[in-house]
């Protein structure tokens, strides 16, 4: 894809407001169609916030590349990759994912709206094959422990783990302390901290803050 296509399509996937994604940020709770198309349940204000949160998350990803998404929800990621890279125009063509996440809420949903068999459970005591890319989106933005200390670390417990799952990349985001109110129950990492502490473990790291006022990127090359 050159640059000037690849341009065409993030503005298409971005700018996308038919009537059926205004409809699917206008669920309620009590709708029957809520967790299987509404972005809330899954972290997200709205469906194109999603989508360009997941484009920042895989820039350099290829569709030939396998990738793991650890806490995937309803696997929407997965059909973010088969839009953006029109596989859904190939017959039986699908991107070479595996999703795995703990509710089983979001594994009901996978089945039930694209019929993808998720795996069920925690990552971390998971027995999960190697893939090129291991990537987490909205993980590691809600407080997950007592203390931010003890955040702090098992975020880094962590980002080790798909480390060692990885072959190629990983990818994650954080959500910035800088100029931001902070909410109640969520977790904010200062990128300073996170980069030279990443750089110092792993060397090949690269962290994107530019795109959002909330939200970062880290990057990890396995080289």
């Amino acid at each position: 894809m050159d640059i000037l296509n690849l341009k065409d399509k993030i503005a298409t996937i971005l700018s996308k407001a038919d009537i059926e994604t205004k409809r699917w940020d206008d669920l309620q709770p009590t709708d029957p169609e809520y967790m299987l198309y509404s972005p809330k349940p899954v972290g997200y204000h709205d469906t194109n916030e999603q989508r360009f949160l997941f484009q920042n998350i895989l820039v350099g990803y290829t569709p030939d590349q396998t990738i793991l998404d650890i806490g995937c929800g309803r696997g929407d990621m997965c059909n973010f990759i088969k839009e953006f890279y029109d596989l859904a125009l190939s017959y039986d063509a699908k991107p070479l994912y595996t999703g795995i996440d703990h509710n089983p809420l979001m594994f009901d949903a996978a089945k039930s709206r694209y019929d993808y068999d998720i795996q069920l459970g925690a990552f971390e005591p998971s027995r999960l094959n190697n893939h090129d890319w291991v990537v987490a989106a909205g993980l590691f933005t809600q407080r997950r422990c007592v203390t931010e200390d003890a955040d702090l670390q098992k975020l880094f417990i962590d980002v080790h783990h798909m480390c060692e799952l990885s072959d190629s990349v990983v990818a994650f985001n954080l959500l910035s302390p800088i100029n931001n109110k902070h909410h109640e129950g969520f977790f904010y990492v200062h990128p300073g901290l996170v980069l030279d502490m990443l750089i110092e473990k792993y060397r090949y790291v690269s962290l994107r803050h530019n795109y959002s006022n909330d939200v970062y990127t880290v990057i990890i090359y396995k080289f």
